[in-house]
């Protein structure tokens, strides 16, 4: 079995989609393809594994427990703006459900003023990012997030928020009007910086 894993959907897109080969279908003569075959041993749900059965189990387990924990990770970072996660199963040898892909939505969509979207895909970085082995889509929603927090800050500069480039500029036109014409120790002349 592969290592798994993940997508972020954000609004239209997830977080946390683990992708795990699916079970093994069964064969026309009752057994799966990894050898188990069921037992007819006066009930009818009980079942005897093979050796390669009970691995596949095992490995499904292991599968099932990663990709829970890796969208518990997104919809815990993301708050208010992640929703609840879906699952793929897959049927194991034993006729059990394992979950082997999962996903989790997140809200991107822009706040209506631009400090609250930056703080939002501050956010939905951070779900994104959340578990400890993000995949590929999780790392386009990250990458999704942080272009938006960029577009919204430029619309900050824009509106005059108080950033550093909009401080420098009105301590130098403070400067230049210091400078023309007025008359500082009668000599007629500005300040020379």
């Amino acid at each position: 079995m592969q290592a798994v894993a993940a997508d972020l959907t954000i609004s239209g897109l997830s977080i946390g989609s683990y992708s795990t080969p699916r079970s093994l279908p069964l064969r026309r003569d009752g057994k799966d393809s990894a050898g188990a075959q069921d037992r007819k041993s006066g009930s009818t749900d009980s079942v005897t594994l093979s050796d390669a059965a009970q691995q596949q189990v095992q490995k499904l387990k292991q599968a099932d427990t990663s990709v829970r924990q890796h969208e518990a990770a997104h919809q815990a970072a993301g708050g208010a703006h992640a929703g609840g996660a879906s699952f793929t199963f897959t049927r194991g040898p034993d006729g059990k459900n394992y979950a082997t892909a999962g996903e989790v939505p997140i809200d991107v969509s822009p706040e209506s003023e631009p400090a609250a979207t930056v703080a939002k895909m501050e956010q939905v970085k951070a779900a994104a990012l959340a578990p400890a082995d993000p995949s590929p889509q999780d790392l386009r929603v990250a990458a999704q997030a942080d272009a938006a927090k960029l577009q919204a800050q430029s619309e900050q500069r824009r509106q005059g928020g108080d950033t550093a480039s909009g401080r420098a500029a009105a301590a130098y036109g403070a400067a230049q009007s210091l400078g023309n014409g007025r008359s500082d120790f009668g000599t007629g002349r500005g300040l020379t910086v």
